[in-house]
């Protein structure tokens, strides 16, 4: 699967944020049971990717999920998870829901990364990247992908990092 970062992606991310996860803690052993976490990058280099999961706080490197990206990251600027995720529209959209704690995580995280690059991390690879143009405050984040076979194959990772989160085909 390939999730590309792009202006359009950007700009699905800042249209949900003007529109306006996961449910219960996990076991801290269990990578899956983990927050996404946000980090900015400081740069990114589109080549083979061998770097394993960057699972820990501290900066390192990070490959996308289709391994043809790595990224350099900051430390962790902190983690959220999602309620539900959700295709739309054409079955290219894919919606992640964020309850009320989470959103005031993620819109106090993006308000500081405005202007900036910041990657969202599931088990410790980015799954998105994009230049964050206004805060994220609804507690909703909209990740566009190429086909709808790559979002719905994007759902079931999403669904499947997030134990308690719910999909919505």
């Amino acid at each position: 699967m390939r999730t590309r970062c792009s202006p359009r992606l950007a700009a699905v991310i800042a249209l949900a944020s003007l529109l306006a996860g996961c449910g219960a803690g996990g076991d801290a052993g269990n990578p899956s049971a983990q927050p996404w976490q946000l980090r900015l990058v400081t740069s990114s280099s589109t080549e083979p990717c061998s770097a394993p999961p960057l699972t820990s706080a501290d900066p390192g490197a990070a490959c996308d999920t289709a391994g043809t990206t790595t990224y350099q990251l900051g430390a962790s600027l902190g983690g959220v998870r999602p309620d539900a995720v959700t295709r739309e529209g054409s079955g290219q959209t894919v919606v992640v829901r964020f309850g009320t704690a989470d959103s005031a995580t993620l819109g106090d995280l993006t308000t500081a990364a405005v202007g900036k690059q910041l990657a969202f991390l599931v088990d410790g690879r980015v799954i998105s990247a994009a230049r964050v143009e206004a805060p994220i405050t609804t507690g909703l984040v909209a990740f566009a992908v190429g086909t709808a076979d790559g979002a719905e194959q994007l759902v079931a990772a999403l669904v499947a990092a997030a134990p308690g989160a719910t999909a919505t085909p």
